[in-house]
Formats: C-alpha cells, structure tokens, sequence
C-alpha cells in the first residue's frame, strides 16, 4: 500500500505541476529568467515594443490610422515528451475592450523579409527552445493586457499571458 502511494506521488506531483500555470526558472542569453509554465510549454516574453511606424529603412511602412504596432519578443521552451508545431495563428492580442487581435501578417512579412526571427511557424522538440518576433497591430488608444494562447497541439486548451505593459 505504501508503495502504491509513493509511486502515485511520485507521478502526480510533477504531473500536476505541468498542468497548471508556474513560473519555471530559464537561462537565456546567460541570463536566468522566469517563464511560465501552461502544460510543458514554458512562454518568456523579455521585450514588448510599440512602435508607431515599422523602422528598417526610409520607408517607414506605418499602421492604419490610429493604429501602432506592438512587437513581442518570445521564447518558447519544449518540456513536454513530444515534438510541437507552434504557428503564429496559436497567438491573439487581447486589449482592454476584450477584442482578440490576430498576428499582424503585414508586420510578420516586412520583419522577415528583414531578416528578424519572426515567430511565424515553428517545430519545436522536447527540451528544445525557439525564439522569435509577434507583431500585432491594434488601435492606438487601446491597451494589450493578455496574450492569449490558443490551442496548443495535443492539448486542445486556451491560456492567456498577463501582460505588464
């Protein structure tokens, strides 16, 4: 009988752990860091931007009227035993009214086609960590608050990222 529990705790505890939403400590770029943990995915966001216009070169692409551009800079990190396909259409901006935002497609181009990571579709594997750039486009007078991250494969759940922007 104690065997039967031990090994119980044994399995549930981390189980359980990966399940519900923790900070799990990270080293990138030599720096230790936390990211949090929704089901073996660990999601860091170090940088957001808002930038009014697009800044490569003279011709400042800007947004539409009223708009700016936001610019997430994002780690994810594998801990599940499975290799994941991560595309950008599992990301929506959520700003303060409640509206969901998708990826700006117009952004994630020009930011490519630039030469920047853009974190548009990636296969990620076990203990394997990727990188890129979210760029989403909202209005001006509007605040993001969330990220809401959608349909994780294998997973069929939604979760949303507290923002401190």
């Amino acid at each position: 009988m104690k065997k039967a529990i031990i090994i119980l705790v044994l399995f549930i505890i981390p189980l359980f752990s990966i399940i519900i939403a923790e900070d799990i400590s990270l080293t990138i770029q030599g720096k230790e860091v936390k990211g949090e943990n929704i089901d073996g995915l660990i999601f860091y966001i170090p940088k957001i931007d808002k930038l009014e216009a697009l800044p490569f070169d003279s011709s400042n692409i800007k947004p539409e009227k009223n708009h700016v551009f936001y610019i997430f800079e994002i780690y994810v990190l594998n801990k599940t035993n499975k290799e994941l396909l991560i595309k950008h259409d599992n990301f929506r901006l959520i700003n303060d009214d409640g509206i969901k935002i998708p990826i700006s497609t117009l952004g994630a181009i020009y930011y490519g086609l630039r030469g920047q990571e853009v974190f548009f579709m990636r296969y990620i594997k076990p203990n394997e960590m990727k990188s890129g750039l979210l760029i989403f486009e909202l209005n001006k007078n509007n605040t993001p608050y969330k990220l809401k991250i959608l349909d994780i494969p294998n997973k069929g759940k939604n979760y949303t990222i507290s923002l401190k922007i």
